[in-house]
């Protein structure tokens, strides 16, 4: 995998800010599962009778993508909880973060942060400005469906609906 590490002091609040609005706004309230987020995904669910939302946490989604498989089970959904939780209990937040945004996949073969950065903007993280924080933020949901590659007006307005969250 195409990954650099950062340390959570080199990456930009801007970069935190839109991350953390995007994925899990409760980030730096909740002990790794927040059950707000997860009734509100699951009655969303329920109502439309499909899958629109996810409930996770940056946490859950660290767990999740380091530590289990992508099955979608019950099961898999209940050890994702239980592993966050006490993740939580282990590391700090920004430790999370760090790890989270060192791992997260953004697309173009870019896993982490500071290779997106790289990928995307052609510059180190520590030089990201708000509107490419924006865009690499809206990446994580679906990064084949909002490259700005190959989907220049989808990727636009992912960026716009980082930056209202924000």
């Amino acid at each position: 995998e195409d990954r650099v590490l950062v340390g959570f002091d080199q990456i930009p609040q801007v970069v935190i800010d839109a991350v953390v609005a995007t994925e899990d706004r409760r980030f730096w309230d909740h002990r790794g599962v927040d059950l707000k987020a997860l009734m509100r995904a699951a009655y969303v669910n329920y109502r439309s009778g499909e899958v629109l939302e996810g409930g996770s946490t940056i946490t859950e989604q660290l767990v999740k993508n380091r530590y289990l498989t992508a099955e979608r089970t019950l099961g898999r959904k209940i050890r994702e909880a239980m592993l966050a939780y006490q993740l939580e209990r282990r590391m700090t937040k920004e430790q999370i973060l760090t790890r989270y945004l060192n791992t997260v996949y953004f697309g173009q073969g870019a896993y982490g942060i500071q290779t997106a950065a790289s990928t995307y903007f052609a510059k180190p993280v520590e030089r990201l400005g708000l509107e490419e924080a924006a865009l690499l933020a809206g990446l994580i949901q679906a990064p084949s469906a909002y490259t700005p590659f190959d989907h220049p007006r989808l990727a636009r307005q992912r960026r716009a609906e980082v930056l209202k969250r924000m």
